[in-house]
């Protein structure tokens, strides 16, 4: 903790603190129990957009969205992509 001092003479303690805004998001799934919303919590994580995410898949944002909102269902050669651009393990694929 840096700690310095004013020409007033008074003592000032710098703290730096560290926060992930995204758990604070009511959007933010906290313990995400569908496929859809382990999608987004992971993809929150990773800072990405569904455009973003979209992109290096090569789907459509629309795409994205019906995975996360709809619960739709990705195909398994997407499902793979997901795993290592998202870092998915299989027990998360099958939820």
């Amino acid at each position: 903790m840096p700690l310095s001092i004013t020409p007033e003479d008074r003592l000032i303690y710098t703290i730096e603190v560290e926060i992930n805004l995204h758990e604070f998001s009511p959007k933010y799934p906290k313990n995400p129990k569908t496929f859809g919303a382990l999608l987004r919590k992971k993809r929150m994580d990773k800072r990405l957009t569904m455009k973003g995410i979209a992109r290096k898949l090569g789907v459509s944002e629309t795409t994205v969205y019906n995975w996360e909102i709809r619960n739709k269902i990705p195909y398994r050669r997407t499902k793979e992509k997901l795993k290592s651009l998202l870092g998915l393990t299989k027990k998360d694929i099958s939820i």
